[in-house]
C-alpha cells in the first residue's frame, strides 16, 4: 500500500512540474503590469524564450526599481538591442560572451583597451577600419589589428 501511495505522489508531483516551471517563467500575458513595462523591449520575443532565459530577465526586472537612473537607462538600451537581434545573432552573442568569460584576465584587459580605442575613433575612422577589414584577407583565428589613431 505504501508503495502504491508513494507512486501516486510521485506521479502527481511529476505532472505538476511543467506547471510549476511555467509559473516561475510565465508567458507574457501572465506577467505583472510592472514587469511588462520594464521588459517591454522583449515583448515580441518573450514567449519564444526558454524558461531559464525568462527567469533571468524576470530577476533583472525585480532588481530594476533599485537601480540608479543611469543603470535603468543602460538596461533598457541593452534590452532594446537584444530584442533587435535575430535568434542566430543571439546565439553568436552568447558564444562570444562565453569565450570572453573563459579568456585569461590579461587577454580580457588587452581586448578591453582595444575596444576603448575603437570606440574613441570618429565614425569616419570606424567606417574606414571596417572597410579595410572586409577587403583584406584574414586568417581565421588571427587576432584583429588594434585600431590606428592619427
Amino acid at each position: 500500500m505504501r508503495i502504491l501511495l508513494a507512486g501516486a505522489l510521485l506521479a502527481a508531483s511529476l505532472s505538476c512540474a511543467p506547471a510549476l516551471a511555467q509559473s516561475r517563467a510565465p508567458a507574457w500575458y501572465l506577467l505583472k503590469p510592472a514587469e511588462q513595462a520594464i521588459l517591454s523591449p522583449l515583448a515580441e520575443d518573450w514567449d519564444s524564450f526558454e524558461p531559464e532565459r525568462r527567469r533571468k530577465w524576470l530577476d533583472l526586472a525585480a532588481r530594476y526599481p533599485s537601480m540608479t537612473l543611469e543603470e535603468q537607462t543602460r538596461m533598457r538600451a541593452r534590452m532594446a538591442y537584444w530584442g533587435s537581434l535575430s535568434p542566430k545573432e543571439r546565439i553568436e552573442a552568447r558564444e562570444r560572451y562565453r569565450r570572453l568569460q573563459t579568456m585569461p584576465p590579461d587577454q580580457r584587459e588587452t581586448l578591453r583597451r582595444q575596444w576603448e580605442a575603437y570606440e574613441s575613433l570618429s565614425p569616419e575612422e570606424r567606417k574606414r577600419l571596417q572597410e579595410a577589414g572586409r577587403s583584406g584577407s584574414k586568417t581565421p583565428g588571427a587576432p584583429a589589428a588594434a585600431p590606428v589613431r592619427k
